[in-house]
């Protein structure tokens, strides 16, 4: 990460439970009905993700390479970037393939969306689980820096986990 993102991140140790779930204004996209579809207006880039870890950095060039060319600042740029990297992390270590990863860019409401879609959860069991003090804030991560963000169950037992973030 550049020497500046650190400052993109507050203090972990402050966050409350509201903090995870207050949505500031994004609107709030818990029913699948509201959620903006391919229609919303903006740009938009997806990607078939490889059900690898080393799909991580693939994925982040190809964020980083979109956001670029729509001209969204270096701020947002970080931001979105490290939301992609803790979603397409959790989609590789918990979840079933097949992965996609979708960036839209909102101009009127200068917004960023981002969205993971894997097959599901995987099958509980295998693997040791790591010290908490290595793994595990994510998904704080992704909310300190996200206007709202949350989770959607699609038919068939895949899940779309998105991010909405500003692009200022």
């Amino acid at each position: 990460m550049p020497a500046h993102a650190p400052d993109l991140l507050p203090d972990l140790t402050d966050l409350t439970e509201s903090d995870l779930t207050e949505s500031t204004d994004c609107p709030d996209l818990t029913d699948p009905a509201d959620f903006p579809g391919p229609a919303s207006p903006g740009p938009g880039e997806h990607w078939a993700v490889e059900h690898r870890p080393d799909a991580l950095g693939p994925a982040r060039q190809a964020a980083r390479a979109s956001l670029d060319s729509w001209g969204v600042g270096p701020a947002a740029v970080e931001a979105v970037v490290l939301v992609v990297s803790e979603l397409v992390t959790n989609a590789v270590r918990h979840a079933l393939p097949p992965i996609a990863l979708r960036l839209r860019h909102d101009r009127p409401r200068r917004r960023l969306w981002v969205e993971v879609t894997d097959g599901g959860p995987a099958a509980e069991g295998g693997g040791a689980v790591p010290p908490p003090d290595e793994h595990g804030r994510g998904l704080l991560l992704v909310a300190s820096v996200a206007l709202t963000h949350g989770a959607r169950p699609q038919h068939g037992g895949s899940v779309v986990r998105w991010a909405c973030l500003a692009a200022d």
